[in-house]
């Protein structure tokens, strides 16, 4: 299996701590967000390559991190050629720039977003998707009342295929929202391939989600630990109150 970090963001609502440092590098109690997650990542057992997939103004802090990164585990950093938020290429896009990267296009791919945090083991996952073969989504349980507009939204099948994705709806309908853990199988590459050509949104992986949804069947699996995903000052303040120097 490979693994995919989207890591290529320029994280705005942060400055001006991310004006100078990427959002995966900020220190999580002594560690970077990013050697937190892939820690639990390669974890995993049969991974032969990742890629982080940044850009081209954090490149250079992303190889001085990957430098000195130890893993056993081909690991790269991959630039998406852009420098400002403006012209940005979007995670969708960077998620398939990262799989045409990868030596074998029939492998699985793991893809995780490089501004997450986890305390849980992703081995059980791996093993079902491995039984199931097909596109399997890590879901989160939301507190209710959901807010309009905010989360994707998953609804899920008693035997645990999805039953409805819809990308941030004015209208929830369920508390299970996906997190950036995306367990694809090879043929996921040739579908990203057909969404960009139909020129759907390129930015949000929700989006390409729920097009997928319509194309083949998927599976969701509640997490079963503590999810951060670092967007703002109160998520990232969060984070560093669970992860202590200790961890």
């Amino acid at each position: 299996m490979k693994v995919v970090v989207l890591a290529a963001g320029f994280a705005t609502r942060l400055y001006p701590l991310t004006r100078n440092c990427p959002k995966p590098l900020l220190d999580i109690g002594g560690k970077p967000v990013l050697t937190r997650l892939l820690d639990r990542v390669l974890a995993l057992e049969g991974l032969d390559e990742v890629v982080v997939v940044t850009n081209d103004r954090f490149r250079e802090a992303f190889e001085d991190w990957a430098a000195g990164y130890r893993t056993a585990v081909p690991l790269r950093v991959l630039s998406d050629g852009t420098d400002t938020n403006e012209n940005r290429l979007g995670a969708v896009a960077d998620m398939a720039l990262g799989m045409e990267s990868l030596a074998d296009h029939d492998a699985p791919v793991l893809v995780v977003a490089g501004d997450n945090l986890i305390d849980f083991d992703l081995g059980p996952y791996a093993e079902r998707f491995g039984q199931e073969q097909r596109t399997l989504l890590l879901v989160r349980e939301i507190p209710t009342p959901v807010p309009p507009g905010r989360f994707s939204e998953v609804s899920v099948a008693e035997n645990g295929t999805i039953a409805g994705f819809r990308e941030k709806p004015d209208d929830p309908q369920s508390n299970l929202s996906a997190v950036c853990l995306y367990f694809f199988p090879g043929s996921i590459r040739s579908e990203l391939a057909q969404y960009a050509s139909e020129n759907h949104n390129l930015d949000a992986p929700g989006y390409f989600l729920e097009w997928l949804h319509g194309h083949h069947p998927m599976g969701a699996a509640l997490i079963a630990g503590t999810f951060h995903d670092i967007g703002n000052l109160e998520t990232l303040e969060s984070a560093r109150t669970a992860f202590t120097t200790d961890d």
